[in-house]
Protein backbone atom coordinates (compact mmCIF):
# COMPACT_ATOMS: atom_id res chain seq x y z
CA UNK A 1 0.00 0.00 0.00
CA UNK A 2 2.65 2.19 0.62
CA UNK A 3 4.51 1.50 -3.18
CA UNK A 4 0.79 2.28 -4.69
CA UNK A 5 0.45 5.66 -2.32
CA UNK A 6 4.09 6.77 -3.74
CA UNK A 7 3.32 5.91 -7.10
CA UNK A 8 -0.07 7.51 -6.91
CA UNK A 9 1.33 10.66 -5.95
CA UNK A 10 4.20 10.72 -8.93
CA UNK A 11 7.46 9.87 -7.00
CA UNK A 12 6.52 12.91 -4.57
CA UNK A 13 6.55 10.97 -1.25
CA UNK A 14 8.79 9.46 0.92
CA UNK A 15 8.47 6.26 2.55
CA UNK A 16 7.18 7.61 5.81
CA UNK A 17 5.37 10.40 4.06
CA UNK A 18 3.18 7.83 2.62
CA UNK A 19 2.87 5.59 5.51
CA UNK A 20 1.36 8.84 6.92
CA UNK A 21 -1.19 9.17 4.18
CA UNK A 22 -1.70 5.22 4.15
CA UNK A 23 -2.01 5.39 7.90
CA UNK A 24 -4.54 9.01 7.54
CA UNK A 25 -6.25 6.55 5.11
CA UNK A 26 -7.12 3.51 6.84
CA UNK A 27 -7.98 5.82 10.25
CA UNK A 28 -4.45 4.30 12.17
CA UNK A 29 -3.04 6.28 15.23
CA UNK A 30 0.92 5.94 14.15
CA UNK A 31 1.69 7.21 17.63
CA UNK A 32 2.23 10.75 17.35
CA UNK A 33 0.53 12.07 20.44
CA UNK A 34 2.07 15.36 20.73
CA UNK A 35 3.86 14.58 23.88
CA UNK A 36 0.89 15.56 25.72
CA UNK A 37 -2.13 17.97 25.61
CA UNK A 38 -2.55 20.81 22.98
CA UNK A 39 -1.87 23.91 23.84
CA UNK A 40 -3.45 27.44 23.10
CA UNK A 41 -2.11 29.31 20.53
CA UNK A 42 -1.29 32.36 22.17
CA UNK A 43 0.45 30.47 25.14
CA UNK A 44 3.74 29.49 22.46
CA UNK A 45 6.62 32.00 22.70
CA UNK A 46 9.77 31.01 20.37
CA UNK A 47 12.34 28.49 20.29
CA UNK A 48 9.86 25.61 22.16
CA UNK A 49 10.69 21.92 20.38
CA UNK A 50 7.72 19.95 20.93
CA UNK A 51 4.61 21.33 20.42
CA UNK A 52 0.93 19.96 20.07
CA UNK A 53 -1.84 22.46 18.99
CA UNK A 54 -5.63 22.01 17.83
CA UNK A 55 -7.01 24.90 15.53
CA UNK A 56 -9.37 25.93 12.65
CA UNK A 57 -7.05 26.76 9.43
CA UNK A 58 -8.16 29.94 8.20
CA UNK A 59 -5.90 30.03 4.98
CA UNK A 60 -3.76 27.72 3.36
CA UNK A 61 -1.45 29.15 0.97
CA UNK A 62 0.37 28.53 -2.52
CA UNK A 63 3.38 25.77 -1.83
CA UNK A 64 6.88 26.78 -3.23
CA UNK A 65 9.90 24.90 -4.11
CA UNK A 66 12.89 26.34 -3.33
CA UNK A 67 16.99 25.16 -3.70
CA UNK A 68 19.45 23.74 -0.88
CA UNK A 69 21.88 22.35 -0.56
CA UNK A 70 21.05 18.27 -1.47
CA UNK A 71 18.41 19.23 -3.53
CA UNK A 72 15.21 20.98 -3.63
CA UNK A 73 12.96 22.06 -0.65
CA UNK A 74 9.21 22.99 -0.38
CA UNK A 75 7.42 24.68 2.01
CA UNK A 76 3.63 25.52 2.52
CA UNK A 77 2.41 27.98 5.19
CA UNK A 78 -0.98 28.17 6.95
CA UNK A 79 -2.68 30.42 9.07
CA UNK A 80 -4.09 28.42 11.88
CA UNK A 81 -6.96 30.13 14.84
CA UNK A 82 -8.12 28.31 17.82
CA UNK A 83 -9.77 31.25 19.34
CA UNK A 84 -7.18 32.49 21.46
CA UNK A 85 -5.34 34.09 18.78
CA UNK A 86 -3.95 33.26 15.45
CA UNK A 87 -0.39 32.24 13.99
CA UNK A 88 1.33 31.24 10.72
CA UNK A 89 1.92 27.09 10.33
CA UNK A 90 5.19 26.59 8.01
CA UNK A 91 5.00 23.22 7.35
CA UNK A 92 8.33 21.74 5.21
CA UNK A 93 9.02 18.65 2.52
CA UNK A 94 7.52 15.95 3.09
CA UNK A 95 4.81 17.52 5.67
CA UNK A 96 3.24 19.97 2.62
CA UNK A 97 3.00 16.83 0.28
CA UNK A 98 1.21 15.00 2.68
CA UNK A 99 -1.37 17.32 3.98
CA UNK A 100 -2.21 18.55 -0.01
CA UNK A 101 -2.52 15.03 -0.63
CA UNK A 102 -5.84 15.64 1.58
CA UNK A 103 -7.25 18.28 -0.49
CA UNK A 104 -7.39 20.59 2.49
CA UNK A 105 -10.12 23.26 2.56
CA UNK A 106 -10.21 26.67 4.58
CA UNK A 107 -12.33 25.59 7.62
CA UNK A 108 -10.77 22.38 8.73
CA UNK A 109 -10.29 21.45 12.07
CA UNK A 110 -7.05 20.26 12.47
CA UNK A 111 -4.14 19.00 15.25
CA UNK A 112 -0.38 19.92 14.88
CA UNK A 113 1.85 17.62 16.46
CA UNK A 114 5.64 17.66 17.47
CA UNK A 115 5.77 21.12 15.95
CA UNK A 116 8.61 23.29 16.99
CA UNK A 117 8.22 27.18 17.20
CA UNK A 118 10.31 30.44 16.25
CA UNK A 119 10.73 34.12 16.12
CA UNK A 120 9.15 34.90 12.37
CA UNK A 121 9.09 38.55 10.65
CA UNK A 122 5.15 38.50 11.86
CA UNK A 123 5.42 37.10 15.84
CA UNK A 124 6.23 33.73 16.87
CA UNK A 125 5.86 30.86 14.32
CA UNK A 126 4.50 27.02 14.34
CA UNK A 127 6.63 24.86 11.96
CA UNK A 128 5.98 21.50 11.17
CA UNK A 129 9.39 19.15 9.79
CA UNK A 130 10.46 15.63 9.66
CA UNK A 131 9.14 14.94 13.10
CA UNK A 132 5.88 16.53 13.43
CA UNK A 133 2.33 15.56 11.39
CA UNK A 134 -1.10 17.43 10.33
CA UNK A 135 -4.02 15.11 11.63
CA UNK A 136 -7.55 16.12 10.38
CA UNK A 137 -9.91 16.34 13.63
CA UNK A 138 -12.87 18.02 11.72
CA UNK A 139 -13.55 18.61 7.60
CA UNK A 140 -15.60 22.16 8.40
CA UNK A 141 -17.16 23.49 11.05
CA UNK A 142 -14.25 25.31 12.31
CA UNK A 143 -13.51 29.01 12.26
CA UNK A 144 -12.53 30.97 9.24
CA UNK A 145 -10.52 34.13 8.66
CA UNK A 146 -12.91 37.43 9.91
CA UNK A 147 -13.55 39.23 7.02
CA UNK A 148 -12.91 43.55 7.70
CA UNK A 149 -13.54 46.61 6.30
CA UNK A 150 -10.63 48.96 6.21
CA UNK A 151 -11.94 50.99 9.00
CA UNK A 152 -12.20 47.92 11.46
CA UNK A 153 -8.48 47.50 11.28
CA UNK A 154 -6.92 47.87 14.47
CA UNK A 155 -2.50 47.96 15.17
CA UNK A 156 -3.97 43.86 16.97
CA UNK A 157 -5.23 42.09 13.66
CA UNK A 158 -2.51 39.62 11.98
CA UNK A 159 -4.84 37.86 10.05
CA UNK A 160 -7.55 38.94 8.25
CA UNK A 161 -9.44 39.27 4.62
CA UNK A 162 -9.75 42.59 3.06
CA UNK A 163 -10.96 43.19 -0.56
CA UNK A 164 -10.14 46.79 -2.12
CA UNK A 165 -9.41 48.41 -5.13
CA UNK A 166 -6.06 50.18 -6.25
CA UNK A 167 -5.97 53.56 -5.82
CA UNK A 168 -2.47 54.01 -6.41
CA UNK A 169 1.18 52.50 -7.15
CA UNK A 170 4.77 53.57 -5.92
CA UNK A 171 7.70 52.52 -7.71
CA UNK A 172 9.41 48.88 -6.52
CA UNK A 173 12.25 50.45 -4.77
CA UNK A 174 15.98 48.72 -4.12
CA UNK A 175 18.03 48.97 -1.20
CA UNK A 176 20.98 47.37 0.68
CA UNK A 177 20.93 45.02 3.66
CA UNK A 178 23.77 42.60 5.38
CA UNK A 179 22.28 39.35 3.26
CA UNK A 180 21.72 41.18 -0.05
CA UNK A 181 19.56 43.52 -2.00
CA UNK A 182 15.89 43.87 -0.44
CA UNK A 183 13.08 45.45 -2.03
CA UNK A 184 10.00 47.59 -1.33
CA UNK A 185 6.60 48.54 -2.58
CA UNK A 186 3.94 51.12 -1.63
CA UNK A 187 0.29 50.42 -3.06
CA UNK A 188 -2.58 52.63 -1.85
CA UNK A 189 -5.79 50.80 -1.69
CA UNK A 190 -9.54 51.69 -0.58
CA UNK A 191 -12.68 50.18 0.03
CA UNK A 192 -16.22 51.69 0.58
CA UNK A 193 -14.97 52.91 4.72
CA UNK A 194 -11.39 54.17 4.13
CA UNK A 195 -7.95 54.11 2.90
CA UNK A 196 -4.74 52.45 3.58
CA UNK A 197 -1.63 51.84 2.70
CA UNK A 198 0.14 48.38 1.97
CA UNK A 199 4.03 48.11 2.38
CA UNK A 200 5.21 45.37 0.42
CA UNK A 201 9.04 43.81 1.00
CA UNK A 202 10.99 41.68 -1.24
CA UNK A 203 8.94 38.75 -2.97
CA UNK A 204 5.86 39.85 -2.10
CA UNK A 205 6.91 43.03 -3.32
CA UNK A 206 8.06 41.89 -6.92
CA UNK A 207 5.03 39.97 -7.04
CA UNK A 208 2.65 42.82 -6.99
CA UNK A 209 4.83 45.24 -8.60
CA UNK A 210 2.48 45.12 -11.87
CA UNK A 211 -0.73 45.48 -10.27
CA UNK A 212 -2.95 48.17 -12.36
CA UNK A 213 -5.01 51.54 -10.66
CA UNK A 214 -8.59 50.21 -9.72
CA UNK A 215 -7.87 46.63 -9.60
CA UNK A 216 -9.02 44.68 -6.81
CA UNK A 217 -6.74 42.49 -4.13
CA UNK A 218 -6.98 40.48 -1.46
CA UNK A 219 -5.11 41.17 1.77
CA UNK A 220 -4.91 38.14 3.65
CA UNK A 221 -2.85 39.58 6.89
CA UNK A 222 0.06 41.54 8.03
CA UNK A 223 1.45 43.82 10.31
CA UNK A 224 -0.96 46.81 11.06
CA UNK A 225 1.06 50.00 11.42
CA UNK A 226 -0.80 53.64 12.69
CA UNK A 227 1.24 56.17 11.76
CA UNK A 228 1.70 59.82 13.91
CA UNK A 229 -0.88 61.45 11.85
CA UNK A 230 -3.46 58.42 12.02
CA UNK A 231 -3.25 56.59 8.94
CA UNK A 232 -3.48 53.03 8.79
CA UNK A 233 -0.44 50.83 7.07
CA UNK A 234 -0.18 47.22 6.50
CA UNK A 235 3.29 45.50 5.58
CA UNK A 236 3.30 42.20 4.86
CA UNK A 237 6.25 40.19 3.77
CA UNK A 238 4.79 37.04 2.58
CA UNK A 239 3.80 36.80 -0.90
CA UNK A 240 1.16 34.43 0.14
CA UNK A 241 -0.49 36.86 2.21
CA UNK A 242 -1.78 38.93 -0.54
CA UNK A 243 -3.48 38.43 -3.91
CA UNK A 244 -4.67 40.08 -7.28
CA UNK A 245 -7.77 39.68 -8.14
CA UNK A 246 -8.97 38.77 -11.79
CA UNK A 247 -12.00 41.79 -11.24
CA UNK A 248 -11.65 45.58 -11.89
CA UNK A 249 -13.37 48.56 -10.47
CA UNK A 250 -14.64 51.48 -12.91
CA UNK A 251 -12.89 55.02 -11.91
CA UNK A 252 -15.77 56.32 -10.82
CA UNK A 253 -16.25 53.97 -7.80
CA UNK A 254 -12.54 54.98 -6.75
CA UNK A 255 -13.34 59.08 -7.03
CA UNK A 256 -13.30 60.67 -3.63
CA UNK A 257 -16.08 63.76 -3.05
CA UNK A 258 -15.04 67.05 -1.21
CA UNK A 259 -17.69 66.06 1.51
CA UNK A 260 -15.55 62.84 1.75
CA UNK A 261 -12.45 64.85 2.69
CA UNK A 262 -10.78 64.12 6.08
CA UNK A 263 -7.61 65.57 7.72
CA UNK A 264 -4.14 63.41 6.72
CA UNK A 265 -5.77 61.27 3.71
CA UNK A 266 -3.40 60.33 0.96
CA UNK A 267 -3.48 58.74 -2.49
CA UNK A 268 -6.72 60.64 -3.10
CA UNK A 269 -8.77 60.55 -6.65
CA UNK A 270 -10.96 63.43 -7.02
CA UNK A 271 -13.22 64.91 -10.25
CA UNK A 272 -12.99 68.75 -9.56
CA UNK A 273 -14.39 71.70 -11.43
CA UNK A 274 -11.85 74.60 -11.21
CA UNK A 275 -13.85 77.76 -9.69
CA UNK A 276 -11.15 80.74 -9.91
CA UNK A 277 -7.40 81.66 -12.00
CA UNK A 278 -4.66 80.33 -10.03
CA UNK A 279 -2.65 81.85 -7.78
CA UNK A 280 1.10 81.23 -7.48
CA UNK A 281 3.36 82.12 -5.08
CA UNK A 282 7.78 81.41 -4.73
CA UNK A 283 9.10 80.66 -1.30
CA UNK A 284 12.33 79.44 0.26
CA UNK A 285 12.40 75.94 2.51
CA UNK A 286 14.27 76.08 5.24
CA UNK A 287 17.57 74.72 3.79
CA UNK A 288 17.51 77.83 1.80
CA UNK A 289 15.99 76.44 -2.02
CA UNK A 290 13.34 78.12 -3.61
CA UNK A 291 10.17 76.66 -4.37
CA UNK A 292 6.94 77.50 -5.86
CA UNK A 293 2.94 76.23 -5.29
CA UNK A 294 0.59 77.27 -7.22
CA UNK A 295 -3.56 77.19 -5.53
CA UNK A 296 -7.00 77.28 -7.15
CA UNK A 297 -10.09 77.07 -5.84
CA UNK A 298 -12.27 73.65 -7.11
CA UNK A 299 -15.29 71.83 -5.85
CA UNK A 300 -17.51 68.91 -6.99
CA UNK A 301 -21.31 69.00 -6.27
CA UNK A 302 -20.40 68.33 -2.89
CA UNK A 303 -18.58 71.33 -1.50
CA UNK A 304 -15.30 74.06 -2.65
CA UNK A 305 -11.81 72.98 -1.59
CA UNK A 306 -8.27 74.69 -2.17
CA UNK A 307 -6.12 72.49 -4.52
CA UNK A 308 -2.40 73.30 -3.80
CA UNK A 309 -0.21 72.34 -6.13
CA UNK A 310 3.90 72.12 -5.70
CA UNK A 311 7.55 72.09 -6.87
CA UNK A 312 7.06 71.14 -10.72
CA UNK A 313 3.06 70.70 -10.51
CA UNK A 314 3.10 74.22 -10.04
CA UNK A 315 3.64 74.60 -13.72
CA UNK A 316 0.59 72.51 -14.23
CA UNK A 317 -1.52 74.86 -11.83
CA UNK A 318 -0.62 77.88 -13.54
CA UNK A 319 -2.21 76.78 -16.92
CA UNK A 320 -5.53 76.19 -15.48
CA UNK A 321 -8.66 78.40 -15.93
CA UNK A 322 -11.88 79.00 -14.33
CA UNK A 323 -14.62 76.14 -15.46
CA UNK A 324 -12.01 73.81 -16.36
CA UNK A 325 -12.58 70.15 -14.83
CA UNK A 326 -9.40 68.21 -13.49
CA UNK A 327 -9.02 64.27 -12.46
CA UNK A 328 -6.58 64.82 -9.73
CA UNK A 329 -4.43 61.60 -8.28
CA UNK A 330 -2.56 60.96 -5.82
CA UNK A 331 -3.75 64.12 -3.58
CA UNK A 332 -3.41 64.00 0.01
CA UNK A 333 -5.27 66.72 2.83
CA UNK A 334 -3.67 68.79 5.36
CA UNK A 335 -5.44 71.20 7.98
CA UNK A 336 -4.77 74.76 6.50
CA UNK A 337 -5.70 78.10 8.15
CA UNK A 338 -9.19 78.26 6.98
CA UNK A 339 -9.59 74.61 6.79
CA UNK A 340 -8.95 71.46 4.98
CA UNK A 341 -6.60 72.17 2.29
CA UNK A 342 -6.05 69.68 -0.86
CA UNK A 343 -2.58 69.42 -1.88
CA UNK A 344 -0.18 67.17 -4.70
CA UNK A 345 3.04 66.90 -5.55
CA UNK A 346 5.59 65.68 -7.60
CA UNK A 347 3.95 61.73 -7.22
CA UNK A 348 0.80 62.88 -8.28
CA UNK A 349 -0.87 63.87 -11.62
CA UNK A 350 -3.28 66.65 -12.78
CA UNK A 351 -5.57 65.74 -16.23
CA UNK A 352 -7.20 68.71 -18.03
CA UNK A 353 -10.57 68.25 -18.88
CA UNK A 354 -10.67 64.80 -18.94
CA UNK A 355 -13.27 62.49 -21.09
CA UNK A 356 -15.39 61.91 -17.95
CA UNK A 357 -18.79 63.39 -16.93
CA UNK A 358 -17.85 66.10 -15.20
CA UNK A 359 -19.48 67.26 -11.62
CA UNK A 360 -22.68 69.44 -11.82
CA UNK A 361 -21.66 72.82 -11.42
CA UNK A 362 -22.18 74.45 -7.59
CA UNK A 363 -24.21 77.85 -7.86
CA UNK A 364 -22.08 80.43 -5.28
CA UNK A 365 -24.17 83.74 -5.95
CA UNK A 366 -26.08 84.96 -2.80
CA UNK A 367 -28.15 87.53 -2.15
CA UNK A 368 -26.85 89.77 0.93
CA UNK A 369 -29.76 88.61 3.28
CA UNK A 370 -28.62 84.86 2.51
CA UNK A 371 -24.82 85.17 4.04
CA UNK A 372 -24.21 84.02 7.53
CA UNK A 373 -21.02 83.77 9.51
CA UNK A 374 -17.85 82.00 8.13
CA UNK A 375 -19.14 81.63 4.92
CA UNK A 376 -16.69 81.03 2.23
CA UNK A 377 -15.64 81.74 -1.43
CA UNK A 378 -19.58 83.57 -1.78
CA UNK A 379 -20.25 85.88 -4.65
CA UNK A 380 -22.49 88.88 -4.32
CA UNK A 381 -23.50 91.20 -7.17
CA UNK A 382 -24.67 94.82 -6.07
CA UNK A 383 -24.41 98.70 -6.04
CA UNK A 384 -21.97 100.18 -4.64
CA UNK A 385 -23.27 102.83 -1.94
CA UNK A 386 -20.26 104.58 -0.61
CA UNK A 387 -17.14 105.75 -2.03
CA UNK A 388 -14.53 103.29 -1.23
CA UNK A 389 -12.36 104.45 2.14
CA UNK A 390 -8.53 103.12 1.34
CA UNK A 391 -6.19 102.31 4.34
CA UNK A 392 -2.72 100.85 4.96
CA UNK A 393 -2.99 98.15 7.51
CA UNK A 394 -0.03 96.37 9.10
CA UNK A 395 0.39 93.21 9.12
CA UNK A 396 3.05 90.44 10.51
CA UNK A 397 4.20 89.85 6.62
CA UNK A 398 4.28 93.53 6.18
CA UNK A 399 2.04 96.81 5.18
CA UNK A 400 -1.17 95.70 3.23
CA UNK A 401 -3.50 98.37 1.23
CA UNK A 402 -7.33 97.88 2.30
CA UNK A 403 -10.23 99.43 0.50
CA UNK A 404 -13.83 99.54 1.95
CA UNK A 405 -17.24 100.58 0.81
CA UNK A 406 -21.10 99.83 1.32
CA UNK A 407 -22.53 97.43 -0.87
CA UNK A 408 -26.30 96.86 -1.27
CA UNK A 409 -28.29 94.67 -3.08
CA UNK A 410 -32.61 94.33 -3.29
CA UNK A 411 -32.01 92.75 -0.10
CA UNK A 412 -29.86 94.29 1.56
CA UNK A 413 -26.51 95.90 2.60
CA UNK A 414 -23.34 95.41 4.59
CA UNK A 415 -19.40 96.34 3.91
CA UNK A 416 -17.52 95.01 1.78
CA UNK A 417 -13.21 94.78 2.40
CA UNK A 418 -11.37 94.80 -1.06
CA UNK A 419 -7.78 93.46 -0.09
CA UNK A 420 -3.58 94.03 -1.51
CA UNK A 421 -4.13 94.29 -5.51
CA UNK A 422 -8.15 94.29 -5.43
CA UNK A 423 -7.71 97.25 -3.18
CA UNK A 424 -6.13 98.74 -6.16
CA UNK A 425 -9.04 98.29 -7.96
CA UNK A 426 -11.89 99.35 -5.56
CA UNK A 427 -10.36 102.80 -5.08
CA UNK A 428 -11.19 103.34 -8.51
CA UNK A 429 -14.82 103.34 -8.41
CA UNK A 430 -17.51 105.25 -7.78
CA UNK A 431 -20.44 105.18 -5.45
CA UNK A 432 -23.52 103.87 -7.58
CA UNK A 433 -20.80 101.16 -9.90
CA UNK A 434 -22.55 98.19 -9.69
CA UNK A 435 -20.30 95.29 -9.61
CA UNK A 436 -20.09 91.51 -9.03
CA UNK A 437 -17.17 90.32 -6.34
CA UNK A 438 -15.99 86.92 -6.10
CA UNK A 439 -14.95 83.72 -3.58
CA UNK A 440 -15.82 86.24 -0.28
CA UNK A 441 -15.48 85.48 2.94
CA UNK A 442 -17.88 86.37 5.53
CA UNK A 443 -17.36 87.35 9.08
CA UNK A 444 -18.80 89.52 11.92
CA UNK A 445 -17.48 93.18 12.00
CA UNK A 446 -16.74 95.31 14.79
CA UNK A 447 -20.02 96.24 15.10
CA UNK A 448 -21.65 92.99 15.08
CA UNK A 449 -22.69 93.61 11.47
CA UNK A 450 -21.59 90.71 9.49
CA UNK A 451 -19.09 92.13 6.75
CA UNK A 452 -17.56 90.66 3.94
CA UNK A 453 -13.54 90.52 2.74
CA UNK A 454 -11.77 89.27 -0.42
CA UNK A 455 -9.92 86.54 -0.73
CA UNK A 456 -6.51 85.62 -2.84
CA UNK A 457 -9.26 84.12 -5.29
CA UNK A 458 -11.62 87.07 -5.76
CA UNK A 459 -11.94 88.92 -8.65
CA UNK A 460 -13.94 92.12 -8.87
CA UNK A 461 -15.77 93.04 -11.86
CA UNK A 462 -17.50 96.31 -12.97
CA UNK A 463 -20.88 95.24 -14.51
CA UNK A 464 -22.15 98.98 -14.91
CA UNK A 465 -20.59 102.39 -14.11
CA UNK A 466 -22.10 105.00 -12.13
CA UNK A 467 -23.94 107.52 -14.12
Amino acid sequence: MVEEKKRQYHGLLTDEGAAHLVAQDLGVDLGYDGGGGAVKLSSLVPGLRDVSVEASVVYIGRPREFERRGGTGKVLRLILDDGSGQMSCVLWDDRVDEFLALNPQVGWRVRVLHGYTRAGAGGVELHVGARGAVRVVEAGGGRVAPTRKISELTVNDRFFVVEAAVLSRGALKSFSTRAGEGKVLRIRVRDDTGILTLVLWNEAAEKMAGVEEGSMVKILGGKVRVRPLGDLEVHINEPDMVEPLPSKVGLRSMVFKVEELKPNMKGLILLLRVYSNPFTRSFRTPHGREGRVSSVLVGDETGLIVLNMWGEMSSRGEGLKDGDVILVKNAYTRLGLRGLELHIGSEGSVEVNPDIPPPEPLNLKRNIDELREGDTYVTVEGIVLTNPETRVVNMPSGEVKVSSFMLGDETGSMRVSAWRNLADEAEKIEAGTVVRITHLYVKQGLTGSLEASTTRFSELTVLETAD
